[in-house]
């Protein structure tokens, strides 16, 4: 079994991940941030190679299929190597983990894509909290990765998303709906209790059992109108509140 998982910084990733390692038995390396480096490099690549569109050098002769088929081949051969079972479970955050779920679609045609998701309140909270960001860099942050998730949906249908407001208070469901996702179904009662019982965001003092407002954050009202503008078109999408 090969699972990546996805989604915004702060938004349960890393709970997952660990969900994975203990109820799955899977072999993981923490904080992974492989397929950014592979998806900017194929980006690179094709970008300046078009910039010598019409002109008559050698670059335009340049495969750009076949480089990404070698990419592939290489990726493969990556994870083959740290991984040699052939299961293994693997955590990026972030847009460019998001946007790259074609790019592992490709690699690892078997393999299963969760992504993790969380209101834009509570992870602007959490992300300036854990990272010491300003406001509105958390906020664009966030826009960005559920950005990414919404062109992502379009591309790959068989993406399974999970909100970690749900991890918390519906656990039996999600627990299902994972395991389903996985072809699992044993494994069910394990990873609710799981979910149940463990946390991993240690900085969030809100009650778990609601969602945070913008009203309750304790935000300037410069800020309350920052974030408004910048995730309110995506809150509004993923019938989040403000």
């Amino acid at each position: 079994m090969q699972v990546f998982i996805l989604g915004p910084a702060r938004s349960g990733t890393s709970i997952t991940y660990y969900a994975m390692r203990e109820v799955f038995g899977l072999p993981g390396d923490g904080e992974s941030h492989v397929m950014p480096i592979f998806l900017r490099i194929i980006h690179s690549f094709y970008t300046h190679q078009q910039s010598f569109r019409g002109s008559e050098v050698l670059a335009q002769r340049l495969d750009t299929a076949g480089f990404r088929r070698h990419i592939l081949e290489y990726i493969r051969a990556f994870y083959w190597s740290i991984y040699p079972a052939g299961s293994w479970v693997d955590k990026t955050p972030g847009d460019e983990a998001i946007l790259g779920a074609v790019l592992i679609r490709q690699a690892f045609p078997a393999a299963k894509l969760i992504c993790t998701k969380r209101t834009g309140v509570e992870v602007v909270q959490s992300f300036r909290a854990k990272f010491s960001s300003q406001f509105e860099e958390a906020c664009r942050v966030w826009t960005a990765t559920m950005d990414a998730l919404v062109k992502t949906r379009e591309v790959c249908s068989d993406l399974l998303e999970i909100d970690q407001f749900d991890m918390a208070n519906a656990p039996d469901e999600v627990a299902q709906s994972v395991t389903d996702y996985l072809g699992a179904p044993e494994k069910r009662h394990a990873l609710a209790e799981f979910f149940r019982h463990q946390r991993t965001d240690q900085l969030s003092s809100h009650d778990w059992r609601r969602r945070l407002t913008a009203a309750e954050a304790g935000w300037s009202d410069e800020e309350r109108k920052v974030f408004t503008s910048t995730c309110g078109e995506l809150m509004r999408k993923f019938d989040y509140s403000i």
